[in-house]
């Protein structure tokens, strides 16, 4: 409970309340304006493909400038694009904030990561990358009430100049708190100061620790965005699930996730990443075809906080196992790997389940992601093994942590 970390966690906890604001309110503002189903899938899929583009340049900046900057820029940025949703004239203009919206989220989540990596001990980080996670998940549990009563109330332009107003309080609050802590010259490995250094992203992806994140993140995306968000409540609801069971479903999942990842924090710094991850995208797999033969509310329920827990380990774990993978010099554009993976996962998989669904039927697309899943956790695991085996015969690389990722904190000292 230091200060900075303290500080990082309110940061983002309000971050994630902007964005949280704005969830159940975008495809009901969409459609008063005029959009069809199939504009405001386009127009969505904005905030995936801009996240794909934008990842590894925000994260690449990062390390020539310094994370607070970032950060503040981050919630500026949400602001604008709020301001933006408000006054947008018909739905075509969805896309400009959209694409903000996306710049913003992967100029905030993923660098606070990195800010933690920066201002925190090793031994330290996975207990503070918990609080981390947990502080998202509160604010995302609190931000869809304020938006949904808002709209309701007031109309839905004036949701997002609430929430336009809780960014400009978060972009002075990061200014006022937040630790400026430049990152220096880089060392031998790092990214070099320019924006895109092709060969040293090359050499960082090639260390298996980073490959192992990113393969997992994909994995993970790809059931969480593809099955579970946007398969699910279709399925839940063809055999006879009604919209506010299914909604109660999800609000138990996302408690479920928040509550598992401060316990986890701690436990990520000692248990090796490759199994962990591994296990859980096992379990992930087993939820997905279990899915596919359930209907009944109590068993959908077990199965979504059984999930819920799932992601939050996985949540934890990942995210250390990536601010251990790389050195102060390049932390950013690390973390800008690991979000690029899930934008894979974001961007395919519902295209690919799509063609599943219209072709084979909906239990189909479970069973599908739950073969692709288990797959990548035997991938992963190899990758993990094959770090520990690298770590074991070479010494650690000036300026990087990443090849002592799988280790306790006491054995890498």
């Amino acid at each position: 409970m230091r200060r900075e970390v303290v500080d990082i966690c309110i940061l983002i906890f309000m971050a994630d309340v902007i964005v949280g604001v704005q969830t159940p309110v975008f495809p009901l503002f969409a459609t008063s304006l005029g959009a069809s189903l199939g504009v405001l899938g386009l127009v969505t899929s904005v905030l995936g493909v801009t996240r794909l583009a934008a990842a590894l340049p925000v994260g690449i900046l990062s390390d020539q400038l310094d994370r607070k900057t970032m950060l503040i820029a981050g919630m500026l940025v949400y602001g604008l694009s709020f301001v933006a949703y408000a006054v947008v004239p018909g739905p075509g203009w969805l896309v400009v904030p959209r694409a903000l919206q996306a710049i913003a989220m992967v100029a905030t989540f993923p660098l606070g990561i990195a800010y933690i990596g920066d201002v925190v001990e090793v031994r330290d980080r996975g207990a503070a990358i918990g609080l981390y996670t947990a502080a998202m998940g509160s604010g995302f549990a609190v931000g869809p009430l304020i938006g949904s009563w808002t709209g309701s109330v007031a109309g839905y332009p004036a949701a997002y100049l609430v929430g336009a107003l809780i960014a400009a309080g978060g972009a002075a609050f990061g200014a006022r708190r937040l630790i400026k802590q430049k990152v220096g010259p880089p060392l031998a490995g790092a990214i070099r100061p320019r924006l895109l250094d092709l060969p040293a992203l090359r050499a960082l992806l090639r260390q298996p620790g980073m490959a192992m994140t990113c393969v997992a993140n994909v994995a993970m995306t790809l059931s969480m965005t593809g099955a579970i968000f946007t398969y699910f409540p279709i399925y839940a609801r063809s055999v006879g699930i009604g919209t506010v069971t299914i909604g109660t479903l999800f609000a138990w999942r996302s408690i479920a996730s928040a509550t598992g990842r401060v316990p986890m924090g701690p436990l990520s710094s000692r248990l090796p990443a490759h199994w962990t991850l591994g296990a859980v995208l096992v379990l992930e797999a087993g939820i997905d075809f279990a899915i596919s033969r359930t209907t009944s509310p109590l068993g959908f329920t077990l199965l979504l906080i059984l999930e819920g827990v799932g992601f939050g380990v996985f949540l934890v774990t990942g995210q250390t196992a990536v601010a251990r993978a790389a050195g102060q010099t390049n932390r950013g554009a690390a973390v800008g790997l690991f979000w690029m993976a899930g934008s894979i996962g974001e961007l395919v998989g519902p295209i690919g389940l799509g063609v599943v669904a219209q072709v084979i039927g909906l239990v189909a697309v479970f069973q599908t992601v739950a073969v692709a899943v288990l797959v990548s956790a035997v991938l992963v695991v190899g990758l993990g093994v094959l770090a520990a085996i690298r770590a074991a015969r070479e010494p650690a690389p000036v300026g990087l942590e990443g090849p002592s990722w799988h280790l306790p904190a006491e054995d890498r000292r």
